[in-house]
């Protein structure tokens, strides 16, 4: 799952992929009726045993089969924190239509969370860690790093992206730039440093 933008998944792939997170969300919205899924560690639990019986049962095409590995393997490792509601949702959004026509906020929410998957740290930092100009070391050999009253004051309440905000990166910053445009979000190189990288997210 490397690459999100459903433009870049073949058609058929995307039609199927959209169809399991359809109906992995209409199976949840039902057991949330029923209660059965009241808690975000029950609603991750149900997810993993209705995934893990699709896949048993073979429901859905083999073009599919890695996600829904990625999926399984997503909600047993992380749990609740794993997110699969999110990105099950994410999932529907971007297969069954245009990427490009969910908010900013939303395709940058996605971008993060693959960063994250990747292995890299984050940290959204107040104003006086910010001014510091001390960048936490990441556990591995990646991190982003933001302001936090930057990062909110960039969006408007719909998601759209108002004003540019810088991020600062910590090891491989063309990668960072890289997801950012997968997800149709601008992102360039300002300066570098030996201690970090600083990269401007700039409105469309």
């Amino acid at each position: 799952m490397s690459d999100k933008t459903g433009s870049d998944i073949p058609e058929n792939t995307s039609s199927a992929l959209s169809h399991l997170a359809f109906c992995a969300l209409a199976a949840l919205g039902l057991a949330r009726q029923d209660g059965e899924a009241g808690t975000p560690y029950a609603e991750n639990l149900f997810l993993i045993r209705w995934l893990a019986t699709a896949q048993k049962q073979k429901r859905f095409p083999r073009s599919v089969a890695i996600d829904l590995q990625w999926l399984l393997d997503r909600g047993r490792k992380h749990g609740a924190a794993g997110k699969l509601h999110q990105h099950l949702d994410y999932l529907w959004r971007s297969c069954s239509g245009d990427l490009a026509a969910q908010s900013d906020l939303f395709r940058l929410t996605y971008a993060t969370e693959t960063l994250k998957d990747q292995g890299w740290d984050n940290y959204v930092m107040d104003n006086r860690e910010w001014k510091s100009g001390v960048t936490p070391a990441p556990a591995r050999d990646n991190g982003f790093y933001v302001e936090k009253a930057a990062l909110n004051a960039a969006f408007k309440q719909d998601g759209s992206h108002l004003h540019t905000v810088q991020f600062r990166i910590v090891g491989d910053a063309a990668a960072f730039i890289k997801v950012m445009a997968e997800y149709g979000l601008h992102a360039r190189l300002i300066v570098s440093t030996p201690e970090h990288h600083t990269v401007a997210l700039e409105p469309a």
